[in-house]
């Protein structure tokens, strides 16, 4: 290789990037070697992959879990075999998967927003309490929105090169998603909201727009299947042993208890907070279903909703992808914020805070770009307070606090 081509090879790395890669690796292996497991890897993921058998003469190949598809737990059976049934072995691929799904958000920052607004939206998205906690454990979390950035990549690549195929590659990543969690089929209605836009309008008259989605539809007949046919009150499901009671779609729907008002996602950006202000004005505890979870430190989550909030009433960029986010952002944010605490069967949170997990997607990437953005007199005082609201969540994230 002559030293002209090195040079080129060397420009076309992002040399800042692979730093963060690197950093967010070892992040993460630390973690999960060190880390106990929390009720969703021993009580569900992990009992659920050890049931699963391709012996012929005991084939065992579970659609669901207890509360969920269980794709997951497939994931959760191929790292162990691969690494061994310890801490480590059994969250291997989730920490390689999400190194993955932070590349792929760089990916997609960088062909729209250009590298630095690349640089920022990969690490708020590694380096944030959240996701580094999840990413470093075999639950859903990570498979999840592995497949959910991926269905956005996809869609991405149809709004910038008009290509019929990323419809189809979007409606399967949604497909893959579902069996992690079901209410990734709400990223359907906001692509579908994307296309009404006028540039996108004559493909309403083309049979892929409609198509596509049925490739979703093929990939969870099998579930649709499933929950049709089930008796929840005598189908059981042996973990090893221990039998639990599946839930169905009847089950989550029964989570929602009408109409209402909801603190809830407003906790992923900042637990805290949002507990203790809850309790000075309604003089009540404002319950956390998922304690075992880290939500993101406040000045984190601030930034974040900043972000989000400037690129919708000040927008710096003016494009479709934009769009699309703030859509996705502001769907999923307000759905949930407008469902009151319901009352479901079996061992299912009637109300979290994760459930509005995947906001943090548009959040990070709309950030990110307008960090990038900043110039003059604000650029050294944001960066500042970005670089210090991430090193103050590894900081929490590692047990060092």
């Amino acid at each position: 290789m002559s030293l002209a081509t090195l040079r080129a090879a060397t420009r076309r790395v992002d040399v800042v990037l692979m730093l963060m890669l690197i950093a967010a690796a070892y992040l993460r292996f630390h973690l999960a070697t060190t880390q106990e497991y929390i009720h969703d890897e021993n009580n569900t993921a992990i009992p659920l992959s050890e049931t699963i058998s391709f012996t012929p003469a005991h084939i065992h190949l579970p659609l669901r879990g207890e509360n969920h598809g269980a794709l997951p737990a497939y994931i959760v059976g191929a790292s162990s075999a691969l690494f061994g049934k310890t801490p480590l072995g059994y969250r291997a691929l989730h920490v390689m998967l999400g190194l993955v799904t932070v590349l792929m958000v760089y990916v997609l920052v960088r062909q729209w927003y250009g590298p630095g607004a690349g640089r920022w939206a990969a690490a708020l998205f590694a380096f944030n309490e959240y996701y580094l906690a999840i990413s470093s454990r075999a639950t859903a979390h990570v498979p999840y929105l592995l497949f959910v950035t991926a269905a956005l990549y996809a869609f991405s690549r149809f709004l910038r090169h008009h290509r019929p195929a990323a419809l189809y590659a979007a409606g399967a990543c949604v497909g893959f998603a579902f069996y992690c969690k079901e209410h990734s089929a709400l990223l359907l209605p906001v692509f579908f909201l994307t296309l009404l836009r006028r540039d996108y309008r004559p493909w309403l008259r083309s049979p892929h727009v409609y198509l596509a989605p049925l490739v979703f539809v093929a990939m969870i007949v099998p579930d649709i299947y499933w929950n049709a046919s089930i008796d929840r009150q005598k189908a059981r499901i042996d973990y090893a042993g221990r039998e639990e009671g599946y839930a169905t779609y009847q089950s989550h729907l029964a989570r929602v208890g009408g109409l209402g008002l909801s603190p809830y996602p407003l906790m992923f950006y900042g637990r805290t907070a949002v507990r203790s202000t809850y309790q000075d004005v309604t003089g009540r505890e404002l319950r956390d279903e998922t304690p075992e979870y880290r939500s993101m430190n406040p000045a984190l989550g601030l930034l974040l909703l900043v972000g989000v909030v400037v690129a919708t009433v000040r927008p710096t960029v003016r494009h479709d992808l934009r769009w699309l986010l703030l859509a996705y952002f502001w769907f999923v944010f307000g759905l949930f914020t407008l469902i009151a605490k319901g009352d479901p069967p079996g061992r299912l949170d009637p109300v979290s805070w994760i459930w509005v997990d995947a906001t943090l997607l548009p959040a990070v990437i709309v950030t990110g770009a307008l960090l990038a953005s900043t110039a003059g007199k604000w650029r050294i005082a944001a960066w500042t307070y970005a670089v210090g609201v991430l090193g103050y969540a590894v900081w929490l994230s590692t047990g060092m606090a």
